[in-house]
This record gives C-alpha cells, structure tokens and sequence, in this order.
C-alpha cells in the first residue's frame, strides 16, 4: 500500500518534470518547439539553449563577422562540418553569372526610362527644337543629333544607377545569399556534453573564412 501510494504521490512530479523539460525545448529563434532540426550548437542553457538548424543557418548569413562561426551569446565557437560540393566552381561561376544578368537588366531600364523621356521630349517639343538648331530643313541631322545624346546620356545615367544600385544590392542580397550558401557547405554540429574544444577544420577552410571576415 505504501509503495503504490508513493509511486501514486511521485507521478504528478515526474509527470510535471517532463512537462517542463519538454516546454523548454523551444527554438531561440523562432520560438516554436515543431520540427526534427533542432540542435544545441553552443555553451548556452535554458532557453537559449536549442535551435532550429534552419533558423541558424539563416541568423549565419544574415549577421555580420564572426558570428557565423560563434554564437553571438556565449561566444563559443559552432562545430563546423565541412560539407563543400565537388562542382563548387560551377555554383559560383553560375552566381556570378546572375549578377552580372541582375546589373545588366538595371543598366537596360536605365537606358528604357532615358529613351521613353527622350520620346516624350520629341513628341511634346520637336517642332521647336528643329527650328532652335536649326534642322528644320534638315530633320536627320536632328535626329541624328538626339540618338547620340540619348544614347550617351542613357550610357551616363545607367553606369551611375548600376554602380550605386548594384553596390547596395550586392552588399544586402548577393552577400546574404552567397553566405547562406556558404552555411550549407560549413554545416554546424551539436556540441554533446563534456566537449570543450570544438574540432579543427582543415587549414585551407579555416583560411577561407578568414579571408572572408567569418571565422
């Protein structure tokens, strides 16, 4: 009798104690505690503790410096798993491809938006600039005249986007996915109790992202 009420009394506690073990496991990030990808990469406790790989690998390539390879709590270092594709060389070649397609299509509006207001100009102005230069008599070298203005201003004015445009995005778009890209290939480990220092990458990886201000 006084076993079963013992075990009848410590039931609830235990039942208690896993309940609150199993409310803790929340992603840091997202809070939500759904999905089979959560992992303990670093030193931290409690609700810090657990995160989604997914929400990590996005918090990597959003973030700045070191914090690709740290937590940005603790400060521990992530256990890096190098995970990199043999056709890497053909992935970058492609991105950048498709950058130099994204600036290219910034360089072609600029040129469209020159010529529509070019065209505008003309409709709304032509007779009187014929006669203001003279080309009322001569109407090609009036045209002629405003292809090579068009042409130049839209050459100007499409460099200067380009170069103002594209260097924003490059530095918010292309840098974030080129870094989430790279959190595929530096895959981050959960660090088991007990492990002190995480496991060494090989030289050349560890010198990559160094040069690329991550590690």
């Amino acid at each position: 009798m006084a076993s079963s009420s013992s075990s009848t009394d410590t039931s609830p506690l235990v039942t208690s104690r896993s309940a609150q073990s199993s409310e803790q496991v929340l992603c840091r990030i997202c809070l939500d505690s759904t999905g089979h990808d959560l992992i303990a990469p670093c030193r931290c406790r409690g609700t810090q503790k657990f995160v989604h790989r997914s929400c990590l690998d996005s918090w990597r390539a959003a973030k700045e410096g070191s914090a690709f390879s740290r937590c940005t709590e603790c400060r521990a270092t992530f256990h890096l798993r190098a995970n990199v594709p043999h056709d890497r060389w053909w992935r970058r070649l492609k991105f950048q491809l498709l950058v130099m397609r994204d600036h290219a299509a910034i360089v072609l509006a600029a040129q469209l938006v020159v010529a529509f207001l070019g065209l505008v100009v003309y409709l709304l102005y032509g007779r009187e600039l014929k006669e203001m230069f003279g080309y009322s008599r001569h109407p090609y070298g009036f045209y002629s005249l405003a292809v090579v203005v068009a042409l130049l201003s839209g050459l100007s004015y499409g460099f200067f986007v380009s170069i103002i445009c594209g260097q924003r995005i490059s530095n918010r778009h292309y840098h974030v996915l080129a870094k989430r890209e790279l959190s595929q290939e530096y895959v981050v480990q959960t660090i088991n109790d007990g492990e002190e220092a995480p496991p060494s990458l090989d030289p050349v990886h560890v010198n990559e992202l160094k040069r690329l201000g991550l590690y």
